[in-house]
């Protein structure tokens, strides 16, 4: 039977009134902005890694050099089979088949704040760390509690004796799933913000934060003096931040490193240290990083920041070029003191040889050369063209040089003593350039052949003659630098300008001649269950998004800032370098070994003697190599 018209009117307005009240509920519940992750942390965090606004990461990664390499359909082709792979070991493991659809709505529901903290450590009586993640879902709260419904149920049905139960603390309901005995994993929404932590406890400390009753005692991370340093050195729309609490781990873990003598050196250089963190950017295509240490003590000397005199041995198509101020004599003494504690069966007959045919030429290397080095050093490579392998040197300044030539050949002589042999094993060929000796030591034909000179402001150290004498003729005549190259002075401009040290990086021009280099004998190869190197992408492919790494560290007394760009970020351009150290290794590799392995098999006979010079090798080139 129909309702009467008045009764259908109480109807719709309950009905309305019910629907408003839903209304102001959902705002309150969705409306009400998440609580910061440093201000529900305390002071004495040891780990912090977050993520402000991950939607927005995700928004400014697609716009990177990075993400559209990876996107290139050549590259996903020869990806295929790896995360075929990849996918099919994780659900081997029990993932879900469905790994990417699962991944996309995780990702999706992450929209605002993402983070994870240690928040303590306890070691005994049992190892027992304070672990807390969060994630803000804004308005996928819905969507993510869902999701939580659905893991604590299939939770439920993979762990029947489990415990599950609600619980509530300073009014705020949380969730307590404890599928194994002593497995516990809590979590509780704090407006949009939902919190997971390893244990109880831990959960109903973040919980009397966010309700503004923390102990009396408790110090949030935002308060920190030293958390407030960290974000004024990260860039201003920073992705990604890594803090390290490195004084309050010191403190934890400090008394076991110092009874081990071999880390005593390393602990002592530690424990200056208050914070080290990392932040990271995306902008213009690329990823700024932006690395920083802070000290509790202010250091006595300070690096001081370079000149980069050493710029005028540079030429616009230079590679790479690396430089720094350096105390070179304090450096070996903390290298030879790591070297000395590590008590490798393999470095110490070298280290001590090494020591004892200084003794014998009566050369005390920190006085008569290594405190006449520096402060500047620098490393440099360009490819020639045609050439098999790029040519590297490392270059010192140096003073006094006519007084310390005679002990700089001593160092020398003792070193390919103690790591290649006498001169009856690897002899030195001299000749001379400009007015200048060299010498040179023959370890693996044109592709290297260690080669010194000493001028009268610089060491020189290539890997090959040719290089060497490059090298020498910029000292004589001045010519173009890297500063006449437009990507170089472009690419510095990032940076600031009183820097201790530098890098600058072409990548893609160590990539293009490398990856050809390399190429034809990894698709000789074939193809395997895991990869199929005859889809190996086409070198302009990848080179088309490649552009110059560079850095620069600034030292003050109390703190040390590293900023960097590049396409990669530091994380992936280290896994970049390992992986490319690889490449190098199995691409040179058969050429250093067909020459080396001769000369180290050669039986010494007699008295050593010094062989004549190998003019085809070492002989002044008519034509200096060009880029």
């Amino acid at each position: 039977m129909a309702g009467t018209p008045d009764m259908r009117k109480i109807v719709v307005i309950l009905l309305l009134f019910t629907a408003v009240v839903a209304a102001v509920l959902l705002y309150f519940m969705l409306g009400k902005p998440a609580p910061k992750a440093a201000s529900l942390l305390p002071e004495s965090t040891l780990l912090f890694l977050d993520v402000p606004d991950f939607s927005q990461a995700r928004d400014d990664f697609a716009k990177t050099e990075l993400y559209a390499l990876w996107h290139e359909p050549e590259v996903q082709a020869f990806l295929e089979k790896p995360l075929a792979a990849v996918q099919g070991m994780a659900a081997d493991l029990g993932a879900p088949r469905e790994a990417n659809g699962l991944g996309n709505q995780i990702l999706n529901a992450m929209q605002g704040e993402a983070f994870f903290a240690v928040t303590h450590v306890t070691i005994f009586p049992a190892f027992s760390p304070g672990l807390v993640l969060g994630v803000d879902a804004r308005h996928k709260r819905m969507e993510a509690t869902a999701a939580l419904y659905a893991l604590e149920n299939n939770l439920k049905r993979s762990y029947p004796k489990g415990r599950f139960q609600d619980k509530k603390h300073l009014g705020v309901k949380y969730s307590v799933w404890e599928p194994q005995p002593g497995v516990q994993v809590c979590h509780a929404w704090l407006n949009s913000l939902v919190v997971f932590t390893l244990g109880e406890d831990a959960l109903r400390d973040v919980i009397a934060c966010y309700v503004g009753q923390p102990p009396r005692d408790f110090k949030p991370l935002a308060a920190s003096a030293k958390y407030e340093n960290v974000l004024g050195h990260a860039p201003k729309h920073n992705e990604f931040l890594a803090y390290l609490n490195t004084e309050e781990l010191l403190n934890l873990l400090g008394p076991l490193l110092a009874l081990a003598p071999q880390t005593s050196r390393m602990f002592e250089n530690l424990a200056r240290i208050q914070t080290s963190a990392s932040s990271m950017a995306f902008l213009d295509g690329g990823i700024e990083d932006v690395g920083f240490v802070g000290y509790s003590k202010p250091e006595a000397k300070p690096t001081p920041p370079t000149r980069r005199k050493t710029l005028a041995l540079t030429s616009p198509d230079t590679l790479v070029y690396c430089v720094r101020s350096a105390d070179l004599a304090a450096l070996y003494d903390d290298a030879m003191q790591s070297l000395s504690q590590s008590g490798s069966a393999s470095v110490m007959p070298a280290l001590t040889q090494f020591e004892q045919a200084l003794s014998n030429r009566g050369i005390h290397i920190r006085e008569d050369v290594l405190q006449k080095f520096g402060p500047e050093l620098a490393l440099m490579a360009h490819w020639p063209s045609g050439a098999p392998a790029p040519t590297l040197a490392v270059v010192s300044e140096i003073a006094d040089a006519s007084a310390i030539r005679p002990a700089v050949d001593g160092v020398m002589d003792a070193l390919k003593e103690a790591t290649l042999g006498d001169d009856t094993r690897f002899p030195w060929d001299e000749t001379e350039y400009a007015g200048l000796k060299l010498r040179t030591v023959h370890i693996g034909g044109p592709v290297l052949a260690p080669t010194y000179a000493t001028t009268d402001q610089f060491f020189i150290l290539a890997s090959t003659p040719d290089g060497a004498r490059e090298l020498l003729a910029r000292t004589k005549e001045a010519g173009p630098t890297l500063t006449k190259s437009e990507l170089y002075t472009r690419s510095m401009m990032r940076l600031p300008t009183n820097g201790s040290s530098y890098v600058y990086a072409n990548l893609r021009g160590l990539f293009e001649p490398l990856y050809v280099q390399g190429t034809p004998g990894l698709s000789r190869l074939g193809t395997n269950d895991f990869l199929d190197l005859t889809k190996l992408p086409r070198s302009e492919t990848i080179a088309k998004h490649l552009f110059p790494l560079v850095s620069a560290t600034v030292s003050e007394p109390q703190q040390t800032t590293t900023i960097s760009f590049s396409p990669f970020g530091k994380p992936l351009l280290l896994a970049t370098g390992i992986g490319a150290t690889l490449w190098v290794g199995n691409t040179f590799a058969p050429t250093l070994q067909q020459y080396i392995n001769p000369a180290v098999s050669t039986k010494p006979s007699g008295t050593a003697a010094r062989s004549a010079p190998r003019e085809n090798q070492t002989a002044t080139s008519q034509t200096l190599p060009t880029r």
